[in-house]
């Protein structure tokens, strides 16, 4: 059922990109996919995407609602604003989290083709609600431009979950990808 989920929502995304990015990593244990676009403000991108994880005997699928104020120049780009977390997995573990943060990038002119970026988003215990105690979501990135609309990435991510007493990481691997500009 969670993979169906995340197809429907992979799919849904890709009818709809307009001005936007399409954002799809994988490895040997986890899917992402995320949908980033402005809204009519111009500085205002929204993001909305999910994450599915699987191991020996359990799963996890995180989905996200984000918005952020974004700023792209030559050199650089950088957004800050934050993210809703909703979190289901195996042994009823369920539960949201509102987290804080920034994204980012920045290239050499000197290498055009090729940029570094990532993210870190923050939620404290006092914003995580249900079984979830608090959460970070870090992801950095090595882009190299493909084609002209299509980034391909070696990324590592690290999404640690805190439940009860302890926390878990969710997801701490490098990850394979790309980003389609529309």
């Amino acid at each position: 059922m969670k993979r169906l989920a995340l197809a429907a929502l992979t799919a849904g995304m890709a009818v709809t990109a307009q001005a936007a990015t399409i954002d799809l990593n994988i490895n040997n244990e986890t899917i992402r996919a995320e949908y980033d676009a402005p809204l009519p403000q111009n500085r205002l991108n929204m993001a909305v995407g999910a994450l599915y994880h699987e191991e020996k005997n359990s799963d996890a699928l995180v989905g996200h609602l984000g918005l952020h104020t974004q700023e792209d120049t030559a050199t650089y780009s950088i957004g800050v604003g934050g993210r809703i977390y909703a979190l289901t997995g195996t042994g009823d573990i369920d539960g949201a989290a509102i987290g804080l943060g920034l994204q980012g990038g920045f290239s050499f002119a000197q290498i055009p083709q090729m940029r570094f970026g990532g993210h870190l988003y923050f939620a404290p215990q006092v914003a995580s609600f249900g079984d979830v105690d608090g959460m970070t979501d870090l992801s950095l990135r090595v882009y190299y431009q493909a084609l002209q609309d299509v980034d391909v990435y070696l990324g590592w991510r690290k999404m640690e979950v805190d439940v009860g007493a302890g926390s878990d990481d969710l997801d701490s691997n490098l990850n394979f990808g790309f980003v389609m500009n529309f």
